[in-house]
């Protein structure tokens, strides 16, 4: 898991530092971003999955990039949050940061209607890249004994939480 950790971390580091630097590239970088490095991270194993989850961000960015194009206002917000949770229920995507990228387009006010759709398919795109990275690094057997031997070696510098208790 640490592996994953620093690799996630690297890759939100390095978005935020491109957002920052290229304001062209402002929206790749967005607070959602680590809640989906955090989804994917666990979901490793899960292609398939981290696949329909980030389709759904896709459609849930654009669907929140027309209703703001429409209008700017509180009930084509309502709309958007009432109509992703609907698609987030029916097609069972099960990742609540679905939602808040749908929300972007009434906090960025982007002059593009496609510009954070593609912003955010850009940056989801290259987290799975990302992720499959690790799923191929973490089968190297090498790294997986590296990183259970580190992981027990973490496990014991630790407190648990009975010892915490006895403490207390």
């Amino acid at each position: 898991m640490l592996l994953r950790s620093l690799v996630i971390c690297c890759y939100l580091m390095g978005a935020y530092w491109a957002s920052y630097h290229f304001p062209s590239l402002r929206m790749v970088f967005y607070p959602t971003l680590g809640a989906f490095s955090f989804l994917f991270m666990h979901r490793v194993d899960q292609i398939k999955d981290v696949g329909r989850i980030t389709l759904g961000a896709i459609i849930a960015v654009t669907l929140g990039s027309v209703m703001y194009s429409i209008s700017h206002g509180t009930l084509s917000f309502f709309l958007t949050a009432i109509i992703t949770i609907s698609l987030i229920q029916v097609l069972k995507w099960n990742a609540a940061p679905i939602l808040s990228v749908s929300f972007i387009p009434f906090f960025a006010h982007t002059t593009s209607i496609w510009a954070l759709p593609v912003a955010v398919l850009v940056s989801l795109l290259g987290l799975i890249i990302f992720v499959w990275l690790i799923a191929k690094v973490e089968q190297v057997p090498v790294i997986s004994r590296w990183s259970e031997a580190f992981s027990q070696f973490l496990s014991k510098m630790m407190p648990t939480p009975t010892a915490i208790k006895k403490e207390l």
